[in-house]
């Protein structure tokens, strides 16, 4: 914070928002003891929203560390989840792209049907491995783990539509097209559901068919 923001506080409010600043300290700290970096950023965002929710919920807390420094510490955990975002989904949805996939020559042009499937085998592994990891993550925060998963679905989902759409005939019309259409949208819509719940996707599958 500004020194001109702190100047006007009381000691106690000061205190505080020193411990806090302490304890975030802490968690960068911990965070960084995780070897997967998505992981970490999850790990900042969850404790920086709780602590977020504490101070709302207590009229004492918020008056004595004041709106400017609590929508500080909103932005620090919102940043935490864009990070957690391009960590873990740039790589997935960078399958989703069209270069690379398209062949020009003398005799034919068009859409290379090896690239093509080598594209559609790269984001299968890749999501699979993230719905798999990451279904055993928790967000304890029912509304934060909604939002998050709100915000995954509207970038992936009309990434992985459009991707379909303009090259599942290429595949279709080759072998087993199964080996590389894993998934249709609704299943990517599906396996969404299935994040931050913090159980394997196994239990996840039992309980939609209960």
């Amino acid at each position: 914070m500004e020194f001109a923001e702190l100047e006007s506080k009381p000691p106690l409010a000061l205190h505080l928002i020193w411990i806090i600043v302490i304890l975030q300290f802490n968690l960068d700290g911990k965070s960084k003891l995780y070897k997967d970096v998505s992981l970490a950023h999850l790990f900042m965002m969850n404790n920086v929203h709780y602590i977020v929710q504490k101070v709302k919920g207590s009229m004492e807390l918020r008056e004595m560390i004041g709106d400017d420094y609590l929508r500080k510490l909103t932005g620090k955990f919102r940043q935490s989840a864009t990070n957690y975002q391009r960590a873990t989904w740039v790589g997935v949805l960078y399958c989703l792209r069209d270069e690379g996939l398209h062949v020009s020559g003398s005799f034919s042009s068009g859409v290379s049907k090896s690239a093509l499937r080598e594209r559609f085998k790269s984001f299968n592994g890749m999501f699979e491995e993230v719905h798999r990891t990451q279904a055993t993550w928790l967000i304890p925060d029912t509304q934060l783990r909604e939002e998050l998963r709100i915000s995954i679905s509207e970038h992936l989902i009309p990434a992985y539509r459009s991707f379909l759409g303009r090259f599942r005939s290429h595949i279709e019309s080759g072998r087993h097209p199964e080996n590389y259409i894993k998934y249709s949208v609704e299943d990517l819509e599906s396996a969404v559901l299935d994040f931050f719940e913090g159980c394997p996707v196994s239990q996840h599958s039992r309980k939609r068919s209960q």
